[in-house]
């Protein structure tokens, strides 16, 4: 429900200065974990864009494989009309098979169908990301082929700034894609990763590729703000762990705005973090990875539990049960 930012158009937006969000821990309530283990020193900065490279490259997967594209997928491969439509090769009732299905309440943001290579309908926004695609079959005979997606360029800037806070750029080939709250900057002036200053502030670049719709890629570039010196003296794990705390605490300020249960955020963060997380009132679990859980956790520092050692970071947090503290574990 909460990740579900699908469908927004890109079409007739602007590109914007998106306004750089402070990832120094200070700006959170999550609790900074003590120095443990050398100073991160130099690698801070990358051991900070890292960590929010993995939760930015983890929203777009979601939407590559996921049990709602694959509903998606399984309604388009079933869809009677436009299976029986591709077998008559009446290409009037396929295009109005495909747009039946991307406005019938799915999360299909564009649907392209074809047969021998050949285009026979195509609906959709213009900036699409994250296609996936298979074969339509009308009694085990194959009838044509689809591409889909659940997710457009704007709706992943729009997800990834609410869940992670920091400002980023798309590119194609060199050429920066204009959509509303990314940032605007010339063509190629934003590095593949590394340091970079952008309009007087201090940025570690992290990037990664995503697959453009129906075919080719784009570049996905985020600017971390520069950690200050206090970080650089915590440990590279204690930079991380601290990191995805504050991630951890944003995503489950968007679940309690949305009305979502615990149980839902635990489930998104896991796949989104990764590690475990707990959901507590006093020695009470409300939500979980696993149950019971831990016997006893930390606000900060680690905790070993089935074999593994975890970072812990945790944050206050209400629900309407009461006030609870969320703890966000991270493998380290």
């Amino acid at each position: 429900m909460v990740l579900a930012a699908c469908g927004a158009s890109a079409q007739g937006t602007s590109a914007g200065q998106a306004p750089p969000a402070s990832v120094q821990a200070s700006a959170s309530s999550t609790p900074v974990p003590r120095p443990s283990g050398p100073p991160c020193g130099a690698a801070a900065g990358k051991t900070l864009a890292s960590s929010v490279g993995l939760v930015a490259t983890r929203i777009y997967q979601r939407e590559l494989a996921s049990p709602g594209v694959s509903a998606d997928q399984r309604q388009v491969e079933t869809y009677a009309p436009l299976l029986s439509a591709l077998a008559r090769g009446d290409r009037a009732a396929v295009g109005k098979a495909v747009t039946s299905l991307v406005y019938s309440g799915t999360h299909i943001v564009r649907l392209r169908v074809t047969r021998g290579g050949a285009v026979l309908a195509d609906v959709g926004g213009p900036y699409i990301i994250a296609p996936v695609g298979g074969v339509l079959r009308l009694r085990g005979r194959p009838v044509g082929d689809y591409e889909l997606s659940v997710q457009d360029d704007l709706g992943y800037v729009k997800l990834a700034s609410r869940f992670i806070g920091v400002p980023l750029v798309m590119y194609s080939g060199n050429r920066p894609l204009p959509l509303e709250g990314t940032l605007s900057t010339p063509a190629a002036s934003i590095p593949l990763d590394g340091p970079v200053r952008y309009r007087g502030k201090s940025y570690q670049v992290f990037s990664f590729t995503a697959k453009a719709f129906p075919s080719g890629r784009l570049r996905i570039s985020l600017l971390v703000p520069a950690p200050g010196s206090p970080s650089a003296a915590l440990s590279c794990q204690q930079i991380k762990v601290a990191e995805l705390g504050r991630i951890a605490e944003r995503i489950w300020l968007r679940y309690r705005l949305a009305g979502a249960p615990a149980s839902a955020y635990v489930h998104s963060v896991e796949s989104l973090i990764g590690g475990l997380a707990y959901v507590r009132m006093g020695s009470h679990q409300i939500a979980g990875s696993t149950h019971p859980g831990p016997p006893h956790l930390p606000i900060e520092g680690t905790v070993r539990y089935r074999g593994r050692t975890y970072g812990v970071a945790s944050f206050p947090g209400s629900t309407p049960e009461g006030q609870v503290r969320v703890y966000q574990l991270v493998t380290l």
